[in-house]
């Protein structure tokens, strides 16, 4: 098995790696097994945190644990090695919050909020939530759970009614609210202005700029239409949505044509995202009654928690280099699973004994379809071949699955399958740069290589590997001529020069971004002049 590492790592997720290395050599079922033993951990996070501060009832507790624990769409992140990222933030997230949460303490009188009584202990949260950011970017988004779980349960949920019911506060309610409220306000403003200051660093970590995508990573975001845009954008929450709710169907890659964009209103598809609206705002009412009520903080942490740490992969910020991804929701699975206990719980509530058996069998039953759906996934990891295959059983309109599936034919000296899925993915998305260029490097005949190298240029002139293949293409033909090199060097320049002029001096942004003065030549020629 191959193991993938990406270079941006932060210290906890990097030291983790190296300690993986240093105790167990590059040997892949280590790096499982911790990052199983991390899973456990999280779980284990989870049920204390629900039993602190969600459920008064530890069974529910210990059942949005057993939830979270089998959920079949952890499989990515907890079988996929580089997925330790998420797995490893997700523990910092919890624990940042428990950190946040102890360091605000209880006050009996209406007089005041509740005080910071440790700001170590508040100062420890925030490091953990930094920690959370660096190893992975959704984990800032523990400072906006910890602010209005602070705002709406911690303070407010009682000393605002005691505060609206008195009659012998003197001067206005407005200023004696803000006089009182001087501790979550304090606590709230050092945690905002410690954010806007990590993320200027984390800014600064990328290099000023945020990362760079292309459209087969995430077609919508490059559609000219703004309603294409957000109706996709949309839909794409409730089929996210639909995955913690039915996760029958997964795969390891969602781009390139696997979600086709939804361009009208009339598209039966915004039925979803309409329903999953309703259920939303329904929850936020809910959750308004329930704070008026002084009761029920139970949907308002599974909404937060559902919520917060998925903003940074909807699209409403900045663009993200994915259509769906399995494993960004491992966070906000969390919310899912609390959702999901408080309403068995608020049904057993109401249904008697027999239905509280029923629901009982139900939930044993949802847990053992689970465990079975997370097995079978986990199989489907345990090769590139499997992973690969899985793919184009799972989803054989995508494009992307048919190009992984032909690199790793390709690898396998399979080059007449290769071939075929190279061209299944450019049937499926002509605008496939990458295939063309691989598929060129298979191709016996060097007319069709070239016409498969100058065809990727034409689709990102900013493509290198189809620049270096094409200039050892030219390198070749010029030394098949013989004698005639001066000649061969001419006559490649000359077409290559032409095709230069041809496909860059046009108006689409993508070719314009290529204008560098001879780059073109200049990489062709070395390629040339080597052969002399």
């Amino acid at each position: 098995m191959v193991i993938t590492i990406t270079i941006s790592l932060s210290f906890s997720l990097s030291l983790s790696i190296r300690l993986n290395i240093l105790l167990g050599g590059m040997t892949p079922l280590y790096f499982h097994v911790v990052n199983v033993c991390l899973h456990c951990a999280v779980t284990c996070l989870l049920m204390h945190t629900c039993d602190r501060c969600v459920f008064d009832d530890p069974r529910l507790a210990f059942l949005t644990a057993l939830l979270f624990a089998v959920h079949p769409i952890h499989t990515e992140a907890v079988s996929g090695i580089v997925g330790r990222a998420d797995v490893l933030a997700c523990m910092l997230f919890l624990l940042a919050f428990l950190s946040y949460i102890r360091s605000v303490g209880v006050c009996d009188s209406a007089d005041c909020l509740p005080s910071t009584v440790s700001v170590w202990v508040l100062g420890a949260s925030l490091l953990l939530g930094t920690c959370a950011m660096l190893v992975k970017e959704t984990g800032i988004t523990v400072f906006g759970v910890c602010v209005f779980y602070d705002a709406l349960v911690c303070s407010l949920t009682f000393r605002l009614s005691v505060l609206l019911r008195s009659r012998h506060l003197s001067g206005s309610k407005i200023k004696d609210l803000l006089r009182i409220s001087v501790p979550f306000l304090k606590r709230a403003c050092a945690v905002s202005l410690y954010v806007a200051v990590i993320m200027s660093f984390r800014l600064w970590l990328m290099g000023g700029s945020m990362p760079l995508f292309s459209e087969q990573d995430n077609p919508a975001s490059f559609s000219p239409h703004l309603l294409t845009r957000f109706l996709t954008y949309c839909y794409l929450l409730a089929f996210n949505a639909w995955l913690l709710l039915s996760p029958a169907v997964l795969c390891y890659d969602w781009q390139v044509g696997s979600i086709p964009l939804v361009e009208s209103l009339w598209d039966m598809r915004n039925v979803a995202a309409l329903l999953l609206g309703v259920v939303m705002v329904a929850l936020c009412l809910h959750c308004v009654m329930s704070l008026q009520r002084l009761e029920n903080r139970e949907v308002l942490l599974g909404v937060l928690f559902l919520v917060f740490p998925f903003i940074p992969a909807s699209n409403l910020f900045f663009r993200v280099g994915f259509v769906v991804a399995e494993r960004v929701l491992y966070m906000p699975s969390m919310g899912y699973c609390i959702l999901v206990a408080h309403g068995l719980g608020r049904l057993c509530s109401v249904v008697g004994r027999w239905g509280t058996t029923a629901l009982t069998v139900s939930t044993l039953l949802l847990l053992l379809l689970f465990s079975w759906k997370t097995v079978q996934q986990n199989d489907i990891w345990l090769s590139r071949e499997a992973l690969f295959r899985s793919g184009i059983q799972t989803l054989p309109h995508n494009a992307k699955v048919h190009y992984n599936y032909a690199n790793f034919l390709k690898d396998r000296g399979r080059h007449q399958e290769a071939i075929h899925h190279y061209k299944t993915a450019l049937r499926l998305c002509p605008r496939h740069a990458s295939a063309m260029n691989n598929l060129g490097t298979l191709t016996r005949h060097p007319e069709d290589a070239e016409h498969y190298y100058r065809t990727a240029l034409d689709t990102n002139p900013q493509h290198n590997r189809a620049l270096f293949n094409l200039g050892n293409l030219l390198k070749a033909l010029m030394k098949s001529l013989g004698r005639h090199k001066e000649e061969g060097l001419r006559w490649g320049l000359v077409r290559t020069t032409k095709h230069f002029h041809t496909h860059t001096h046009t108006d689409t942004p993508a070719q314009q971004t290529w204008r560098l003065p001879g780059q073109w030549e200049y990489s062709v020629t070395v390629c040339l002049l080597s052969a002399l």
